[in-house]
């Protein structure tokens, strides 16, 4: 196992970029859950949810901040174009 100490700065970046998008991605996901929540359930059951899912996402948006810090703005990275044929 590589260490922190190990990785090269642009590797670290790298492994930002990809961890903030996969952060967006999964608060997009919880996100359509609540619209579908809201649409679907009613009552009691649908507050109970709601509230889950905004602790998700108050967990997801937190992390997404802490990390976010890390990043350094000079560096330049497409995730869709890293990643396309």
């Amino acid at each position: 196992m590589l260490t922190k100490t190990q990785m090269t700065d642009p590797d670290f970046q790298k492994l930002l970029q990809v961890a903030l998008t996969d952060l967006t991605i999964r608060r997009t996901l919880v996100e359509n859950t609540i619209a579908e929540v809201n649409q679907e359930m009613r009552s009691l059951e649908k507050d109970d949810r709601l509230d889950k899912l905004d602790l998700q996402i108050q967990a997801i948006a937190a992390d997404y901040d802490h990390y976010s810090q890390y990043v350094d703005p000079n560096f330049k990275l497409d995730i869709d174009q890293e990643y396309s044929e």
